[in-house]
């Protein structure tokens, strides 16, 4: 049986042929344009699931180069606030060296004394440093409150405390300060399953809380307060029966400062070292996460990205489908069965 087919089946025929290839080469010239091979999920679903899941890893590492950006500015202000703790504890141990000498008079004990409990001041307000943001530094998670704050009535558990070395120290000798933060210390991811810790708490700064009965160990404000009012001179003797150790003069209590001078420039020695060694750990993992993301991009770019050459060849291919089937329709266009008649 022949099939028979009508003047306007023909050209309806044709011209759906142009349409074809002028979808082909559009579509070709859309992937040169882009410089891709996938413009639609519907090109190709495996890859377009490989891309997407690339992509959710993509984020992340640049989400954890903006965490280390961060950390590393963090520490850098923590190490300059540090540098400045350690130097005025530095101060403090050589006019505390400078005072015990036998050479010294009362009037230039008291300018020593006086100038150190300026330094103790400045202490105090480095350790409510704040950051560009606001927080304070060395409050823990506690950022919106000032680290510490001298008190006006002293916090201590007794009105006379025994120092490390025997001796019985009046309470106001240490001055009256408290901590005002936690122990929290902020941390950050810098890669999957790592983070890092970018502040200190002001008790792993500046000493323990508070000197108790139970500990000896000053921290660094009472140590600076212990040293300027045994840099000064007399104190009442403890009470009788409190202890056999009796001073004459607080002088005798300036080795003590001295070591608990030490022990705080210790604490801030160490945490210069710690701070030193998470900046070389930023360092390296950025530069790790910097070769993982290049490869990421290669991997993506080998499922994405066009065949130039190849698609180039196509296109022209394209022109010539498209430039014969239009040829074609115009020479067929104005024939029909009477031309024949």
């Amino acid at each position: 049986m022949i099939n028979r087919m009508s003047t306007n089946q023909v050209h309806l025929s044709s011209l759906n042929v142009i349409l074809e290839a002028q979808a082909r080469l559009q579509r070709t010239q859309e992937e040169l344009a882009s410089g891709k091979r996938i413009l639609s999920p519907s090109d190709d679903a495996v890859a377009t699931a490989q891309i997407m899941q690339i992509q959710s890893e993509l984020s992340r590492v640049e989400t954890f180069q903006r965490n280390i950006s961060t950390a590393r500015s963090d520490l850098a202000f923590t190490e300059s606030t540090v540098t400045s703790i350690e130097d005025v504890l530095m101060r403090a141990r050589e006019l505390a060296v400078r005072a015990n000498s036998a050479t010294m008079t009362t009037q230039d004990r008291a300018i020593i004394a006086d100038e150190i409990d300026g330094l103790r001041e400045q202490l105090l307000s480095l350790s409510n440093t704040k950051t560009a943001s606001g927080e304070y530094l060395f409050s823990g998670f506690a950022s919106s409150a000032e680290a510490f704050a001298d008190t006006p009535d002293p916090t201590y558990d007794a009105e006379w405390l025994e120092l490390s070395n025997g001796v019985f120290v009046d309470t106001s000798y240490l001055g009256s300060r408290q901590y005002q933060g936690d122990s929290g210390e902020r941390a950050v991811n810098i890669a999957p399953g790592m983070t890092m810790s970018t502040r200190f708490n002001g008790q792993s700064v500046f000493g323990t809380t508070i000197f108790d009965a139970e500990s000896s160990e000053l921290d660094a404000f009472e140590a600076l307060a212990l040293m300027s009012n045994a840099i000064r001179g007399s104190e009442p003797s403890p009470p009788e029966g409190l202890g056999s150790t009796v001073m004459d003069d607080t002088r005798e209590l300036i080795p003590e400062g001295l070591e608990a001078i030490d022990a705080a420039l210790d604490r801030v020695s160490s945490i210069r070292t710690d701070i030193g060694v998470k900046l070389n750990r930023l360092d390296d993992q950025q530069l790790l996460n910097d070769t993982f993301n290049v490869k990421l991009q290669e991997t993506m770019s080998d499922l994405e990205d066009l065949d130039y050459a190849k698609a180039i060849t196509e296109m022209n291919l394209r022109m010539v489908a498209l430039e014969a089937a239009q040829q074609a329709y115009t020479k067929t266009q104005g024939l029909s069965l009477f031309n024949y008649l």
